[in-house]
């Protein structure tokens, strides 16, 4: 998004809870891998006193251990993920964005190459110094470039942007779930971060803004709804109360001072607010996914900017799925041999001589395994995965033969996949 279009919560306390697959798949020292990314968004102080030059140009260390085993850190995930929810893209993504395709692109595909107008007329710049909010080249000190690049059959133009320097490391915490690096953790948010948290959550950052639904006024009737409202200052995650099954939740009410402009002095009014679920629910899944921007609101017609795609407001709920399976890829050739793994876990890890926590930790009786195929045809350029998962009946160290048929009587075994979790 463009300066002044950004997306933000408005209400100061969030909470957050584990669904039944997170629990059974990452147990205790998941959650305690989420809690200590929780724990760094909430020891922060308030964003309007927030001192940029108090945090690191890089925070990222690496485990050795942990990169031999392809591990990504399940905490530094969790708090990019945290981030992304929060209102922040990729920065080193957005550098540079296609705006408009232009056939000189062809030929003049690199930033040096540009000629005057290409900026902003056919492509802009989403990333901004935290200090001057002006549009920025660099992250974390580190300069970025980029190139228009064209694929050869489908004709698709997309932009490319990579570190002018490769042995430069300007990657803040938002950047790592777009650019995973196995083994590596990081220790806290860095200076381009906790930048991108003063802008939005800042006092000084006043925008139009509805409140989120379930909102009541605290022993009146009625409450200002719409108003100029600053920024919440502070965002603190509390968990949501477990009920007396796993992955079931409890209702919570939150109490808080809600601070709006009217006719240019602030007022203030007390409210509160009830969850009956988390607003965010950690989870686990076939892939990594998280809840997209279909449900955030976009005000920005009440802030004068009817054409904008901001400012706006998030809202819950947002699911964060962190992967299961690690993908097996099925040479469906005439070599049986071809048949290979790959992919990754997450772990939790750190500098430490430790050995690496890796996902799934070992567990006993009849648990889920799955398995994650993509048959691919000689004569089809590509295929999609598809996932088989076995709830029941599946014990730990079961072998299972996975087999094909032209007949459905005689059957030929493509590959072997043992339940190791």
């Amino acid at each position: 998004m463009d300066i002044g279009s950004g997306y933000r919560w408005n209400v100061p306390v969030l909470t957050y809870g584990f669904d039944r697959s997170f629990l059974n798949y990452f147990g205790s020292n998941g959650i305690t891998a989420v809690e200590d990314a929780i724990q760094i968004l909430n020891a922060l102080p308030p964003a309007s006193n927030l001192i940029l030059t108090n945090y690191p140009l890089s925070s990222q260390q690496f485990n050795a251990a942990a990169s031999s085993l392809a591990l990504q850190d399940l905490k530094s995930s969790t708090l990019s993920a945290l981030l992304e929810q929060m209102g922040m893209a990729a920065p080193s993504r957005y550098v540079f964005v296609l705006r408009q395709w232009n056939p000189y692109f062809l030929t003049l595909p690199y930033e040096n190459e540009w000629p005057s107008g290409t900026i902003p007329d056919y492509i802009v710049r989403r990333n901004f110094d935290p200090a001057t909010q002006t549009a920025s080249n660099s992250v974390n000190g580190s300069l970025y470039t980029g190139e228009v690049y064209t694929t050869g059959d489908s004709g698709v133009n997309y932009m490319f942007v990579y570190d002018a320097d490769p042995f430069s490391d300007g990657r803040s915490i938002a950047d790592i779930n777009t650019f995973t690096t196995m083994g590596a953790f990081y220790t806290g948010l860095t200076y381009d971060d906790v930048g991108g948290l003063n802008y939005l959550l800042s006092t000084n950052t006043v925008n139009y803004e509805t409140l989120l639904s379930g909102i009541a006024s605290i022993g009146t009737n009625s409450f200002v709804n719409g108003a100029r409202r600053p920024g919440v200052d502070k965002i603190t995650f509390v968990a949501q109360p477990a009920g007396s099954l796993p992955g079931t939740f409890l209702p919570m009410t939150n109490q808080f001072t809600d601070t709006y402009i009217t006719n240019g002095h602030s007022a203030r009014q007390q409210l509160r607010r009830v969850t009956t679920q988390p607003d965010f629910l950690f989870s686990a899944d076939h892939s990594f996914h998280r809840t997209g921007t279909t449900n955030w609101i976009n005000n920005a017609f009440l802030n004068n900017n009817p054409t904008g795609e901001g400012p706006g407001i998030i809202q819950p709920p947002v699911v964060v799925a962190f992967t299961k399976v690690v993908g097996t890829f099925i040479d469906n050739g005439n070599d049986e041999n071809s048949v290979q793994s790959s992919g990754f876990s997450y772990g939790s890890f750190g500098d430490s001589s430790n050995v690496p926590i890796n996902y799934p930790t070992a567990q006993t009786g009849n648990v889920s395994m799955t398995v994650q195929v993509l048959l691919q045809h000689a004569n089809k350029e590509s295929d999609t995965f598809h996932n088989f998962e076995w709830t029941t009946n599946s014990q730990v160290g079961a072998v299972y033969a996975f087999q094909t048929s032209t007949n459905l009587s005689t059957w030929t075994t493509l590959f072997r996949a043992t339940n190791n979790i």
